[in-house]
């Protein structure tokens, strides 16, 4: 049962306690002959007055209440797919949040939308997920905030046959049993990078790499297919430096400033998140560089596409987060009506630069208004 159910049965609970109580001082119905009515009007002067004497019916009855607002509990959260993102108030989630509501509408869900207030507390997520299991929803999205924390969580709504879509980020779980994926492909994330880097270092020259971060396997991904279409592609290019990332812009922007003190003779810098880029960017403004340091940014965020089309940001990798959510909506739908779906799927990256931005696809891959219409 979901939080407002709980309080209906404990209202119901205590009601019918306050009822059942009351009659144990009165010793019995006061039925006289004059007052007695029809077989209702007795069996209501029984329910009344009478429960220490006719407990079974009165316990039936308490029970067939107690079943009666579980089952309407339950039912409520039949047509309702929880979607948790990593965190909140961030452009690449929220756009995950306008796919799945425009799904959700013409497939007949209600969206409950919730997360952390940071991509860091992962205690909150796991604590969201496991309280969307106990309301037994018709379905679960998750972004997951780290690689094993919560695999428990998604084992459980595996366990309880809610049908569970992993979206951006994989677990270390084989899909099959209810559980599917629908990620971005970070392969295919870290090869656009490094052909970009190529394309602008023609061929020579160093390279930093900013937003290591071990607990979401997506980055992890992303930076190692970097580094090998670099090796391979343009040899003559050297990764010098390779820093940790964080989800505080503070840290961040520390970090940065950290490298390219230590590393003057940088020509770009690959960042893996949009903390990452925006941290970055932080730094190159304030020291004066960011036309002779060359940044590509990795995931959406709408302050750093102003600095796109400023060109102090060279391009952003975007996620295809829009389609994600309604994927995952729509699968959920079809797992309800018994229909199958595939196991996984990798949506493809795109590169955002000046010269493309405000084409109407690209428009769209970054609408985050779930509000408006699709």
């Amino acid at each position: 049962m979901n939080g407002m159910c709980k309080q209906v049965v404990a209202a119901g609970v205590a009601r019918f306690f306050f009822l059942m109580a009351g009659p144990a001082v009165s010793m019995g119905p006061q039925v006289t002959e004059k007052n007695s009515g029809g077989v209702a009007d007795r069996l209501g002067a029984k329910l009344r007055f009478g429960p220490a004497r006719e407990p079974s019916i009165g316990w039936l009855l308490f029970g067939m209440v107690l079943c009666g607002l579980s089952s309407s509990c339950r039912s409520s959260n039949s047509q309702t797919i929880a979607v948790i993102p990593r965190a909140t108030a961030n452009e690449l989630w929220e756009s995950v949040h306008k796919g799945a509501e425009v799904a959700g509408h013409k497939t007949g869900f209600h969206i409950y939308w919730n997360a952390p207030t940071r991509e860091d507390d992962i205690e909150r997520q796991i604590g969201l997920v496991d309280r969307v299991i106990n309301d037994r929803p018709a379905g679960l999205v998750l972004a997951p905030d780290h690689y094993l924390a919560l695999v428990g969580a998604v084992r459980r709504a595996m366990s309880q046959q809610i049908p569970t879509v992993i979206i951006s980020s994989p677990l270390p779980i084989p899909p099959g049993e209810g559980l599917s994926y629908i990620l971005n492909d970070d392969q295919e994330m870290g090869r656009l990078a490094a052909m970009r880097v190529g394309k602008l270092l023609k061929g020579k020259g160093a390279v930093g790499i900013v937003g290591l971060a071990t607990k979401v396997m997506s980055i992890m991904i992303r930076a190692r297919a970097f580094e090998a279409a670099l090796s391979n592609n343009f040899p003559q290019i050297s990764i010098v430096a390779r820093e940790e990332g964080s989800p505080n812009i503070a840290e961040l922007q520390q970090i940065t400033l950290h490298m390219l003190v230590n590393y003057p003779q940088l020509d770009a810098i690959l960042a893996l998140d949009a903390v990452a880029t925006a941290g970055t960017l932080d730094q190159l403004r304030a020291l004066g560089k960011t036309r002779s340091i060359k940044l590509i940014g990795c995931d959406q965020e709408t302050t750093l596409m102003f600095f796109v089309r400023q060109g102090e940001v060279d391009s952003i990798i975007i996620q295809n987060s829009n389609e994600m959510g309604s994927l995952a909506v729509r699968w959920i739908a079809a797992r309800r009506r018994g229909e199958a779906v595939p196991d996984k799927v990798e949506l493809p990256p795109v590169l955002v630069n000046k010269s493309n931005i405000d084409s109407p696809g690209i428009q769209k891959l970054l609408a985050v208004d779930w509000r408006s219409s699709p």
